[in-house]
């Protein structure tokens, strides 16, 4: 309406009952601008005041206001900014930015989404207070802090109608039952605490609802409330309030919901002596600690309308406040003992608070095991424990330290003899590289020799070597059981004859000093399974011993028979001798490491290690070994091995053409070991010692060309150089071992294909083990029979032969079958694998297949011809007409559709290659194999 003219806008002039709700307008805002924006069905837009007509409507412009549908008031926020409140929620627009801000519904858990808002207020202090369908959200936007009023702080109702101020800053609210008076303060630590009181029918207000935005302030300061039933109003300012309300009094005590009489015994004890209200102190035990407490204001005008706050001190920090009738209750639980106080204030229906409250102060006495007599006591037993604690750590420490030296005085002992013993197994070591200087010429001498006495001579000096390598192996087989690297490799075997046939090689020596040996046996034969070589040391060894100490003209028995032992079956070897014996106190020590019996036979002291060893051979097969002796009247050593053992194959070494015996016999008539026919091989010998060099050079220099290396650095220099047939290396070598040698020249596919043979004087499987990884065609341990290396190496060149004639016969291609290592196993397969590819291209050449494998020309060709004996060229020509042969036996291809399949141009020329290779013509060839396939033609 301007200057008296008054205009009506429709949005919509068609059937108002249909679209009635296209014409309500709810809210209207104008901004600085003087644009005016209205609330209408679907959200708010732009009024036009010229024709009525809507712009356009925000959600338009912002797409995140499309579910605000219906907006019930438009709030001033500031200049140009509104807050729009509806069913939906609210949001703040800026007209002047034309900005949309929506309160972020994940920041504060007050903010819920869908909840309806019915008003705005921005009172004195900045706060920004809201009204909901769920309570009342106050924003202090200094401290950016959200408060949140509900049934639950003193409201009527959740659902908050209409909010408004009066001139001292009060709020007031009504809500769908009652209006509420709020009074908020600012506390000392910052922020706002606030204070409500309720006003309902009794309080002279209508029955029934209060309507959404039915409120209005007048100018005088009353305050209008509209609702279901007509409207409400007052002035604030004209109310009168009770200025104080009476000081409240505590009425009653219960102890776990039963009530405490004046005067009356409570378990034991009286708890009050006078009624409560005259009561300042009560005491309690640890186990009351389950009270109820309760008190009353004294509002006798308006009981109804009562407030209390209370605390309990020492218990909670802030105070519950509450809203009663005339009576309150406080109910505290699982009160830990010490002293409380109990303080209550009470107000009237105005929230005008007593000056001073109800006081009670509240002992829990503790049990008698938390007095301080018990802490004193718990104190004085604690340090006492500590002061022992402390003694017997002390005293163990001490013991400890002890302990320690005792320790490292064992240990530098040990220590020692550790010394001592690596010095002599190294001496030892070192031992058997002359010895086999010794033996292996030795040997050879005695084989060749024909004068009787001469050859009798050089026997007798064969065999006293033996013994000085018996010993050194003694002393090495102790190292490897006190290293605990000894393991067993038992196999089945008939311990009676073994045992029998250990005896008889002890008859020569007997006879010679004049012994009587006999041998016995309760049991014709017991196969088990048993450690062959280490039941043989044992045997020896006791054997040895009894010779040893015992005069000319005594007597040994060696006995074998079954034996039973807590359930289980052994057999009980006894060695009984007629020597000197031994006293009682060397009995529990004879089986120690060093030790060796006092006795007159100054000149037959031992090492001080046979038995040690026999002992530890024997518990290594879980047997048991015992010893009876008198002094002057003999000994009696009998052992008892499990005849249940089980064969193991993961500790047992495999008993190949490799594994050689330790010791060395006497040379004998070896097997014929002739070298293949053909010109000489050629053999490098790589050993660091130049006399054992020597002499291996000359051996093999009768029927080899032989090269020679002083170490694996420069070996490998004369493979290179030499391309030799056969690689004899020593294991210990300066610069490079025998096996990194050996590993390097396996894993070279130049030099893959050279058998490798490797001498050593450790004779541990763990060595073997290491060779063969490393690639070595076989391992023999020092000192061997020449014979024997001799007819190791022929056989190898012999198989290196005989997979070449295999090659040259099958038609059918195995590289495995044909190579030694898995590398020139894959070289086959790949050159194999080139000329199939390329078998029908007639062009395919030898600069194609040594660039295709990677190979020189000269590197290809001395690979090939020393694997296959054949040229690239050969090799290329025997591939195709390998399968050439396949193909007459296996399809019904012509000749020549054959000979062009495999790349020859000509059927002359493959006619003549085919009878070269298979003795004769492709024709031929099919009609001898015609009965083999009779296949189609594919």
């Amino acid at each position: 309406m301007r200057g008296g003219e008054r205009k009506h806008f429709l949005r919509n002039r068609g059937d108002s009952e249909q679209e009635v709700a296209q014409n309500v307008s709810r809210a209207l805002y104008e901004d600085s601008r003087g644009n005016y924006w209205t609330s209408v069905n679907g959200g708010v837009g732009l009024l036009n005041p010229n024709d009525g007509t809507i712009e356009f409507m925000l959600h338009e412009r912002h797409p995140e206001l499309k579910n605000f549908k219906l907006i019930h008031s438009l709030c001033p926020i500031g200049k140009d900014c509104f807050a729009a409140m509806g069913d939906n929620g609210l949001f703040y627009y800026d007209a002047g930015k034309d900005e949309v801000q929506i309160p972020d519904i994940c920041k504060d858990k007050y903010y819920k989404p869908g909840i309806k808002y019915f008003g705005l207020l921005t009172d004195v202090r900045g706060l920004q207070w809201f009204a909901t369908e769920d309570g009342i959200r106050i924003w202090d936007k200094k401290s950016g802090r959200l408060y949140l009023l509900t049934t639950a702080e003193g409201l009527p109702n959740n659902a908050v109608s209409s909010i408004l101020e009066d001139r001292d800053g009060v709020v007031w609210a009504s809500t769908l039952n009652g209006i509420c008076k709020i009074i908020p303060r600012e506390e000392e630590k910052g922020g706002y605490c606030f204070s409500l009181v309720a006003f309902g029918v009794a309080d002279g207000l209508q029955s029934g609802m209060f309507y959404d935005h039915a409120a209005l302030k007048a100018k005088n300061g009353t305050l209008y409330f509209g609702g279901a039933h007509g409207f409400n109003y007052f002035n604030p300012g004209h109310m009168v309030y009770e200025e104080a309300a009476s000081q409240p009094i505590l009425t009653g005590l219960s102890i776990f919901n039963t009530p405490v009489r004046v005067g009356k015994e409570y378990e034991g004890h009286v708890i009050l002596s006078a009624p409560m209200n005259r009561t300042d102190k009560i005491e309690l035990r640890y186990d009351e600690n389950f009270i109820s407490i309760e008190f009353s204001g004294l509002n006798y005008a308006n009981p109804d309308h009562t407030y209390y706050k209370y605390r309990l001190k020492n218990y909670e920090e802030g105070w519950v406040e509450s809203h009663a009738t005339a009576q309150g209750r406080a109910v505290y639980t699982g009160l830990r003992p010490g002293e409380y106080e109990f303080e209550v204030y009470a107000a009237n229906g105005d929230k005008v608070w007593s000056k001073e409250p109800a006081r009670l102060s509240i002992v829990v006495h503790p049990p008698f095991w938390a007095t301080y007599y018990a802490m004193a006591v718990y104190v004085l037993m604690v340090v006492g424990m500590v002061y022992w604690i402390s003694r017997m750590y002390v005293h163990r420490e001490k013991e400890k330290m002890m302990e320690e030296r005792r320790a490292n005085a064992r240990r530098q002992q040990e220590h020692l003899e550790e010394m001592k013993l690596r010095f002599f197994i190294n001496i030892s070591h070192e031992f058997r590289t002359p010895l086999t200087l010794i033996l292996t010429p030795l040997g050879s001498l005695i084989k060749q020799q024909s004068d009787v006495d001469l050859k009798q001579r050089l026997v007798v000096i064969y065999r006293n070597a033996e013994k000085l390598l018996q010993l050194v192996n003694q002393l090495l087989d102790f190292r490897k059981l006190e290293m605990q690297g000894e393991r067993l490799s038992v196999s089945m075997g008939d311990i009676v004859v073994f045992v029998r046939d250990a005896v008889e090689a002890f008859c020569e020596l007997v006879k010679e000093k004049g012994v009587t040996l006999a041998f016995e046996s309760k049991i014709g034969h017991l196969y088990m399974n048993y450690d062959h070589d280490k039941v043989y040391k044992v045997v020896n060894n006791l054997l040895s011993n009894a010779v040893k100490f015992t005069p000319s003209g005594g007597r040994i028995a060696v006995r074998v028979e079954n034996s039973v032992r807590n359930g289980r079956e052994y057999v009980a070897v006894s060695v009984r001798d007629t020597g000197c014996g031994m006293e009682e106190k060397d009995k529990e020590r004879i089986f120690t490491r060093f030790y060796q019996v006092e006795s007159s036979h100054k000149s037959q002291s031992g090492s001080g290690i046979g038995l040690h060893l026999v002992k530890g051979y024997v518990d290594l097969h879980g047997g048991e070994i015992t010893v009876d002796s008198r002094t002057g009247e003999g000994s009696v050593f009998t052992f008892f091995l499990p005849t249940d053992l089980q064969h193991d194959e993961k500790v047992t070494i495999a008993h190949g053409e490799d594994k050689e015996t330790v010791g060395v016999s006497v040379p004998s008539a070896a097997e014929d070991g002739s070298e293949p026919s053909g010109e000489r091989k050629k053999l490098l010998i790589v050993e660091d010692n130049a006399d054992f060099r020597a002499y291996l050079v000359h051996e093999f220099s009768s029927d080899f060309d032989v090269v020679e290396a002083g170490d694996g650095a420069e070996g490998e220099e004369m493979v290179r150089e030499e391309w030799p047939d056969l690689v004899i290396s020593d294991l210990m070598m300066p610069k490079r071992d025998g096996i990194a040698f050996c590993q390097r020249m396996k894993n070279d596919i130049h030099t893959s294909h050279i058998p490798f043979i490797l001498l050593t004087a450790k004779m541990s499987d763990d060595a073997r083990i290491e060779s063969y990884k490393a690639g070595a065609d076989s391992y023999i341990s020092k000192p061997f029979n020449f014979e024997m290396l001799q007819v190791r190496v022929q056989k190898l060149i012999e198989q290196r032969e005989t997979r070449k004639v295999t090659f040259k016969k099958n038609i059918e291609i195995t590289p495995s079958e044909i190579t030694t290592t898995s590398l020139d196993e894959e070289f086959v397969k790949k050159a194999v694998a080139f000329v199939e590819k390329n078998m029908d291209n007639s062009e395919y050449s030898l600069e194609d297949l040594s660039s295709d494998l990677g190979l020189s020309k000269t590197h290809l060709n001395r690979k090939l011809t020393v694997i296959l004996n054949m040229k690239p060229l050969q090799f290329i020509r025997s591939i195709r007409l390998k399968r050439a042969a396949q193909l007459l036996v296996g399809s019904q291809y012509n000749v020549v559709e054959i000979a062009d399949k495999v790349g020859f141009n000509t059927i002359k020329y493959f006619n003549r290659y085919f009878k070269e290779e298979f003795g004769m013509t492709p024709t031929q060839y099919r009609e001898a194999n015609k009965k083999v396939n009779k296949s189609p033609k594919t």
